[in-house]
């Protein structure tokens, strides 16, 4: 499943942009939207995407939430700028691709909603380690002989 779409990515870049980052295989360049590129890192975000989120959803989503299509945006224009290497990306891009991925992770670990239930089913790896507040059981005064 796909996070956004050219559509979305057009909101945020303006199309010359585009063009120059997408039209890049000098000397065929037609002066257009390369709309594959642009597809292509789409869904390399997206797969990130699904890599943080799959541990808590079950995928595909019924939905796409406003978050994680923001989250796509931000992860597609950081990776066509990315894949242009005279392209500099910007302090900005590098500070959004980073929150980008924070929010990925606060969405892993439950800490941040995308107003989507876990559906049952879907379990999270490893363990937690819960205390009552009371004295430990094992502790080093409990276990001298």
């Amino acid at each position: 499943m796909n996070y956004c779409t050219l559509e979305d990515v057009k909101g945020h870049i303006p199309d010359a942009r585009l063009v120059e980052i997408t039209d890049d295989t000098h000397p065929n360049s037609s002066g257009t939207i390369q709309s594959d590129i642009v597809e292509k890192a789409i869904v390399e975000s997206s797969n990130l995407i699904d890599a943080y989120i799959g541990k808590r959803f079950k995928l595909p989503l019924p939905s796409v939430p406003s978050v994680l299509n923001s989250i796509c945006v931000d992860l597609t224009i950081y990776n066509l700028y990315e894949r242009v290497t005279e392209m500099n990306v910007t302090d900005g891009m590098q500070l959004r691709y980073k929150n980008a991925l924070s929010l990925l992770k606060g969405i892993a670990e439950g800490d941040i909603s995308i107003g989507i239930v876990p559906e049952e089913g879907v379990t999270e790896n490893g363990f937690k380690v819960a205390s009552n507040g009371g004295e430990a059981m094992f502790s080093m005064k409990s276990m001298r002989f």
